[in-house]
């Protein structure tokens, strides 16, 4: 079987994603889009899976979801102002108009690329997105212009192994004409909740943490990737305003330890 042949099944499953997308459907865009997601992170073999809104005039991201291992996320107004001053961000704004992240602004035209389909693994390792902001293997892009400088994407990251192929570029592919409805109107949302509470996955990870396991240790015991449980905590950090994991404790547990 060739790298880019698709199954039977594959095609149901696309068929099954379309129908989801189908904006005469009842269920609201937001709980779609999750279940796209769940389906996409099974079918493509990623890392999660996460619906951005970028506006490269402004360099904000104004709305963020995300899908991993199950759990399904939505970035809070905070979570989303903290995001913009994480590490490297700034190299990404600068590669932005050189990079494939900017192929849909720069052409006008939706778009379905991965990274390595543009930089060989040498030249990969050694770019500054890489080394500074994006330290995974490949993230394929399906992205639709939505304004000038703005677009919807779906963000599909590979931490480790193999870069994505023939096989998983021509399944976005067959779904661009399906999605741009589903995503923008799931997206829609212009104000973010306030911050919430730590989820219950975080707050477990947290409590692991505090017993003194490493994130490998954590997902072991937990049946999660050592990658996932970095993103939870991640995402513990900018939800509690906090920089580390001790201060992630702290805010979280206080004087109780692990008690919560």
């Amino acid at each position: 079987m060739s790298d880019h042949t698709i199954t039977l099944r594959e095609l149901e499953t696309l068929r099954e994603v379309a129908q989801l997308a189908d904006p005469e459907r009842d269920e609201a865009a937001e709980e779609r889009s999750f279940r796209v997601l769940d389906i996409l992170e099974r079918l493509l073999g990623c890392d999660g899976l996460s619906l951005q809104v970028t506006d490269s005039v402004h360099r904000k991201r104004p709305y963020v979801s995300a899908v991993g291992e199950g759990e399904h996320f939505v970035f809070t107004r905070e979570e989303l102002e903290a995001s913009e001053h994480e590490p490297g961000v700034d190299v990404f704004w600068e590669c932005w108009w050189t990079s494939p992240c900017s192929l849909p602004e720069r052409t006008g035209r939706p778009v379905v690329v991965s990274l390595r389909s543009v930089y060989s693994q040498r030249q990969w390792a050694a770019h500054p997105l890489h080394t500074t902001y994006l330290p995974c293997a490949d993230e394929l892009v399906l992205a639709y212009v939505t304004g000038p400088g703005q677009s919807v994407r779906l963000l599909v990251p590979r931490e480790g192994g193999s870069p994505f192929g023939e096989r998983e570029r021509t399944l976005l592919e067959l779904l661009l004409p399906h999605l741009r409805d589903l995503l923008v109107a799931a997206s829609a949302r212009s104000q973010p909740a306030a911050a919430a509470t730590l989820t219950g996955r975080q707050r477990e990870i947290l409590r692991f943490v505090a017993r003194g396991l490493t994130n490998r240790e954590i997902g072991r015991v937990l049946g999660i990737r050592e990658g996932t449980v970095r993103k939870h905590l991640g995402h513990s950090y900018l939800r509690l305003g906090v920089l580390s994991r001790t201060g992630a404790m702290a805010a979280a547990f206080g004087d109780a330890g692990t008690a919560g």
